[in-house]
């Protein structure tokens, strides 16, 4: 404000452009949009110009976020904080890597990605306000466009999707705007997330307050794809093209869970005793499904639907114990699963033949005598989320296990286990098919880039396991603001 004023602007104009400044992360995103709109006008036919145009973009909105990650435009709608910043960071992080590979999907296809990238954006944008928002309203609104944004990256690939998609979501917004409209009618006319809380601990045996207040839960369950609202998430994933399953797998559980864990502090912190039996029992069941279903499906996009529903369900387990250092767990949990997942999917971007992307499991048939690199990154990918050390998943999967072990949790522990070993029948699978099968299919030259990239995810996923630079503890500094 000192520096603005010395600049010689009065103080209306200062506060405009100050709230402009802190909006910022969202304005480069808009702003990327429009850049690429007008590449998209002068006929530019190149999906590797218009993925740069967007990585340049994606960086300005994150040197944003770090640089005003406590800075909000409007604090009665937003509110920034580092906890905001991290989830924040780690969907522009994943998104960068799609956008680093999905030009290659396209370049095949012959076409530009143009629409694609609107999407991505638009859901950054969208997500980045869900994330922020501290009001009923705005967490509605944000919610709508995000589902509007959902539904037309569905509709690129599957029609049929998309429009059971949207109506699916039509109720569960329906769900939610009544939620709000009960709170707003109230006396108080509650909007802000901090007065509901107070407002439902006051009524803690109001049944009607309780079936409003899960009304709020609801819509990001079903965005995580947690049973049972698992099949949808299976087929979005399964048939969709590979960057729009690649962004369903990997981005929209992070905006999930990060939206599930600030609603637990905000809203629901003292009114745990009615909410968290309904998160344990949606992650068994999803644990149950996500096994079972792994072993019976032999399209891997749809294999690795399932197995995320399974580690997803882990991840509510530990959130339905409504300690810091539970959520805490199940954060770390996810974030080291998507880390092996998302260099899984870079691999599929190398199985190609004759110019088609495979994604069928009996296509892996003698990967390792043709593509040796490639199923040495297959195998590591799949080793971490085995839980091998040094592996990525081994830190997932000891941080799981110790917190049940804490909360003498003994009987879901050997449920969580027994049907963990029936999972790994599925990735063991995978890997006897690539390692001891007769090749079936002749693969087209690996590309240089592609292979670039999954290298360092795999190098991701074995050097995460040693914490450099204390990244773990700083990550926790981050995360536990949320709870001061």
């Amino acid at each position: 404000f000192h520096f603005l004023y010395l600049c010689g602007l009065s103080y209306r104009r200062m506060l405009l452009l100050t709230k402009l400044l802190y909006a910022l992360p969202e304005i480069s995103i808009i702003l990327g949009i429009l850049h690429l709109s007008i590449l998209c006008i002068l006929s530019y036919e190149s999906p590797k110009v218009y993925a740069k145009t967007a990585r340049l973009w994606l960086l300005v909105s994150l040197f944003s976020i770090i640089i005003f990650y406590d800075k909000s435009y409007n604090f009665q709608y937003f509110e920034n904080t580092s906890y905001t910043m991290l989830m924040k960071s780690v969907i522009i992080f994943f998104s960068y890597i799609i956008l680093i590979i999905s030009p290659f999907w396209f370049s095949a296809e012959n076409k530009t990605g143009y629409k694609f990238l609107v999407y991505i954006f638009l859901s950054i944008v969208t997500s980045s306000l869900l994330i922020s928002s501290v009001n009923i309203i705005s967490l509605l609104v944000s919610y709508i466009f995000l589902t509007y944004t959902n539904y037309r990256l569905i509709n690129i690939s599957s029609k049929e999707i998309s429009n059971r998609h949207i109506k699916v979501s039509t109720v569960i917004i329906f769900l939610m705007s009544l939620s709000f409209f009960y709170f707003y009618m109230q006396d108080d006319k509650i909007v802000g997330l901090n007065d509901l809380k107070y407002y439902i601990l006051s009524k803690p045996n109001d049944f009607i307050v309780y079936i409003f207040s899960v009304f709020l839960l609801i819509p990001f369950l079903y965005l995580l794809g947690a049973a049972p609202f698992h099949l949808e998430k299976e087929d979005i994933q399964g048939k969709s093209i590979l960057p729009v399953s690649h962004y369903f797998a990997i981005i929209i559980p992070i905006v999930s869970i990060s939206l599930l864990i600030k609603l637990k502090e905000t809203v629901f912190t003292g009114y745990e005793n009615n909410i968290s039996f309904a998160f344990l029992i949606m992650g068994v069941f999803s644990i149950i499904f996500g096994a079972l279903g792994a072993n019976s499906r032999i399209n891997l996009h749809r294999i690795y639907a399932h197995g995320s529903m399974y580690h997803q369900g882990i991840v509510l387990i530990l959130l339905s114990f409504f300690t810091p250092k539970a959520d805490f767990s199940g954060f770390m949990y996810l974030l080291f699963y998507l880390v092996t997942l998302n260099g899984l999917y870079v691999v599929f971007y190398n199985l190609k033949s004759h110019g088609e992307f495979l994604s069928s499991q009996i296509s892996l048939s003698g990967l390792a005598q043709s593509r040796p690199n490639t199923t040495r990154a297959l195998l590591i990918g799949i080793f971490s989320l085995l839980g091998i050390p040094p592996f990525t998943g081994f830190l997932a999967e000891f941080g799981f296990i110790n917190e049940l072990l804490y909360e003498k949790s003994y009987l879901l522990l050997i449920v969580i286990l027994v049907f963990f070993l029936i999972l790994s029948k599925s990735y063991l699978e995978i890997i006897k098919i690539s390692y001891f099968e007769q090749k079936i299919k002749s693969y087209d030259a690996e590309n240089k880039t592609i292979l670039l990239t999954t290298l360092f995810c795999m190098f991701l996923i074995i050097i995460i396991s040693f914490n450099p630079w204390e990244i773990i503890e700083k990550i926790k500094d981050m995360f536990y603001v949320i709870y001061l």
